[in-house]
C-alpha cells in the first residue's frame, strides 16, 4: 500500500534528519556537486522577480554563504524527484512547494488540529443525499506570480490535473477523497465544490487539503506549458518540474538536481516573506553541515545527528531546536505464531519493556513515550500512559497465559535510524524480554529484504516506525487497525472485525469532537488488544544560527519558509 511507501520516507527523512527516519539508506557523505556542469549558488545576488514563464537560471554568486538577504538552509536534498506539487511527495520538495504554493485551508505552524483558511476564505460540509459537498468560496484580491487572479478555474485544474497525473500523492484525491476528475465543480468564480462519495470522510479531506501537493496553480500560466508525452496531455508536469506558477511567498528561482533549490520572494504574493530568499543546498554530511553552520556560512542545518547537537548545545552563536515529529516507532507482533496469538501474552510483552529507559537514556531524551497508535500533535491522539513496566505482571500474564518462556525472532533493519542505531534498540528490546523468559534472537536485515517478509505477513516480531501522510488520525487508525486495507494490521495477521468497524465509523463521523472521542475510544482498544507494542514518538533536531528569527515547524516536517529572518 503506497501509504507505507510513505512511511519509509520519513524514515528517510529522520535518517536524514540526524543520519533521520526513513527506510532509504543513510545518507552517504558528500561535499560535492555531482556533475561539473551543476554549479552551486554561495550566495544570490538582490532578487528580482522573475516572471514564472521564464526559465530561471541559477543565480551566480557575488557575496558569501549567509549574506544578510539569504536564509541558507543545508540539508540532504537529494530526495527530490520534481517540484510540480502534483507530483512532489519527498521531504525536501514539500519544504520548497509549501512556501511557492497556496492551499485551500491550512494548519498554522505546529497546530495540526485547527483548520484556518487560505486561499479559500469559508468551507462548508453539505449532505447532499448520496453524496458529500464540499464546497468553497474563495478569497477576493489574490494573484499568482504572474499577475493573474485566482479564479474557481485555477482551483478545478489544479486538482483535476493531479488526479489525471495520478503520480506519488495521487492517491490522496483518489483513494482518501474518493474523487474523479469530474468530482470538482465550479459553479461561479468564487465558488468550488467538491463532490465526495458517501464512503469518504470530507472532514479527513479538508486535512489532507493542507498537504503542498494540494497548492493551487495558476491554470492560464501552466497551460501555455502542456505538452503532449506519449500520446497524453501532461498538464505541464515536465515544466513545472522546475519551474513554478503558485500565489505562495517565494516563487522557484532554479533547482539544480543533487546540489541546491533557490527561491525568491514572490512580488504579487499577499503576504510577503521576511527573508527575500531562501537558499537550501544539499549537503549530505553531518560533519560538514556542523563545520558550515559555525563557521555562519549555513543559517540553518537539518541532518545533525545527537551527538553533534550536544555537542553544539554550548556554542551561544547556535540554537537548537527539538520540534514536533509525528513518526511512531513500535513493535508488531504476528498472531498467527504462537505463543503471540494468546493476547495475554502480547500483554505481558507490553509490560516488560522499559519505556522510560528508552526514551531517556537509550534516546538521550530525545524522544517522548507514546503507546498508542496516534501520535501526539493530530486530532484524536491519546497520550495516556498504559504501560509502565513491571516485571512481575509481565510474568504473572504469561503464566495465565499458560506460557512459561519461549524464545523468538526480532527482525528489524540495519544502520540507524537517526537517534539510535536499530541494532541498539533490538538489544535494549532483547533484555528487556529477558527479564520475563522471553528470549529473543534479533535478526537485523536491510529495509528491502525485511519489508518483502513484513509485506508477505511472515515476519515474527518487527521493530519498524510509521509516519503519517496527511495530518488527520485516520492516516494511522485505518492502517494499524482495519486488516482489510493490507497494511500493517493484515502484516501482523490481526484480523479484529470490531476494531475495523470502530475505524470505519470515526473516519465518517461529520461532528469534530464526537469523531476525537471515538478515536480515544479505538487507541485505547487497540493498545490492549492489538498487536502492536508502541514506545516512543521521536522528535526533530534542527540546529539554527542564534540571529536566525521567525523559525516555525510544522510536524509533518516542513516549515513556513516566509517568517524567517535575521
Amino acid at each position: 500500500m503506497f501509504k507505507f511507501t510513505r512511511a519509509l520516507w520519513v524514515f528517510a527523512a529522520l535518517i536524514a534528519l540526524v543520519a533521520v527516519i526513513a527506510c532509504a539508506p543513510a545518507a552517504q557523505p558528500t561535499t560535492a556537486p555531482p556533475t561539473a556542469a551543476a554549479q552551486p549558488t554561495t550566495a544570490p545576488a538582490q532578487p528580482t522577480a522573475v516572471p514564472p514563464t521564464a526559465a530561471p537560471a541559477p543565480t551566480q554568486a557575488p557575496a558569501a554563504g549567509g549574506a544578510k538577504d539569504t536564509i541558507v538552509w543545508v540539508k540532504d536534498i537529494t530526495d527530490i524527484t520534481t517540484l510540480d506539487p502534483a507530483g512532489t511527495y519527498e521531504f525536501s520538495g514539500w519544504l520548497a512547494v509549501h512556501s511557492i504554493y497556496d492551499t485551500l485551508v491550512v494548519f498554522e505552524g505546529a497546530d495540526l488540529t485547527t483548520l484556518k483558511p487560505g486561499l479559500a476564505e469559508k468551507w462548508d460540509i453539505k449532505d447532499a443525499g448520496d453524496h458529500w459537498e464540499l464546497v468553497f468560496t474563495l478569497k477576493d484580491g489574490v494573484k499568482f506570480a504572474s499577475g493573474n487572479p485566482l479564479t474557481s478555474a485555477d482551483v478545478v485544474y489544479s486538482n483535476v490535473r493531479a488526479i489525471n497525473l495520478n503520480q506519488a500523492p495521487g492517491f490522496l484525491w483518489t483513494d482518501t477523497g474518493g474523487l474523479k476528475a469530474d468530482s470538482i465543480t465550479a459553479p461561479d468564480a468564487k465558488t468550488v465544490v467538491f463532490n465526495m462519495p458517501k464512503t469518504a470522510s470530507p472532514v479527513e479531506f479538508l486535512s489532507v487539503l493542507t498537504a503542498a501537493p494540494l497548492g493551487i496553480v495558476d491554470s492560464v500560466e501552466v497551460k501555455k506549458h502542456e505538452m503532449t508525452v506519449d500520446g497524453k496531455n501532461d498538464y505541464g508536469n515536465g515544466w513545472l518540474k522546475d519551474h513554478s506558477a503558485g500565489s505562495g511567498p517565494y516563487m522557484l528561482d532554479h533547482w539544480t538536481k543533487d546540489v541546491e533549490w533557490l527561491l525568491k520572494a514572490n512580488p504579487n504574493a499577499a503576504v510577503q516573506p521576511k527573508s527575500p530568499q531562501i537558499l537550501v543546498k544539499n549537503v549530505q554530511d553531518p560533519s560538514v553541515q556542523q563545520s558550515l553552520l559555525e563557521k555562519g556560512d549555513a543559517d540553518i542545518a537539518y541532518d545533525l545527528t545527537p551527538e553533534q547537537i550536544k555537542a553544539l548545545e554550548g556554542n551561544k552563536d547556535i540554537t537548537i531546536r527539538k520540534e514536533g515529529n509525528l513518526n511512531i516507532f513500535y513493535m508488531g507482533m504476528n498472531v498467527n505464531v504462537k505463543p503471540l496469538d494468546n493476547p495475554k501474552v502480547r500483554e505481558a510483552i507490553r509490560y516488560a519493556i522499559d519505556y522510560d529507559g528508552i526514551a531517556n537514556d537509550l534516546l538521550s531524551g530525545n524522544a517522548k513515550v507514546l503507546q498508542t497508535i496516534i501520535p501526539d500533535g493530530l486530532a484524536g491522539a491519546n497520550t495516556d500512559i498504559i504501560f509502565k513496566r513491571d516485571v512481575e505482571k509481565a510474568k504473572a500474564l504469561l503464566k495465565e497465559a499458560g506460557v512459561d518462556g519461549f524464545e523468538i525472532d526480532l527482525m528489524t533493519y540495519t544502520g540507524s535510524n537517526g537517534i539510535v542505531q536499530w541494532s541498539d534498540l533490538a538489544a535494549k528490546l532483547q533484555a528487556d524480554l529477558a527479564e520475563i523468559g522471553v528470549k529473543v534472537n534479533v535478526k537485523q536485515q536491510p529495509s528491502a529484504e525485511l519489508l518483502k517478509v513484513y509485506r508477505a505477513s511472515e515476519a515474527t516480531i518487527v521493530v519498524l516506525a510509521w509516519g503519517p501522510d496527511y495530518p488527520d488520525p485516520n492516516t494511522n487508525a485505518t492502517p494499524f487497525g482495519d486488516a482489510n486495507v493490507k497494511s500493517i494490521a493484515k502484516r501482523n495477521n490481526w484480523l479484529d472485525q470490531k476494531a475495523a468497524d470502530m475505524v470505519a465509523a470515526a473516519k465518517l463521523e461529520a461532528d469534530p469532537a464526537k469523531r476525537v472521542a471515538m478515536y480515544k475510544e479505538i487507541t485505547d482498544y487497540i493498545a490492549h488488544n492489538g498487536p502492536y507494542a508502541v514506545m516512543f514518538q521521536p522528535v526533530t533536531l534542527i540546529a539554527l544560527r542564534s540571529n536566525v528569527q521567525g523559525f516555525t515547524w510544522n510536524p509533518m516536517l516542513y516549515s513556513d519558509l516566509w517568517t524567517l529572518s535575521k
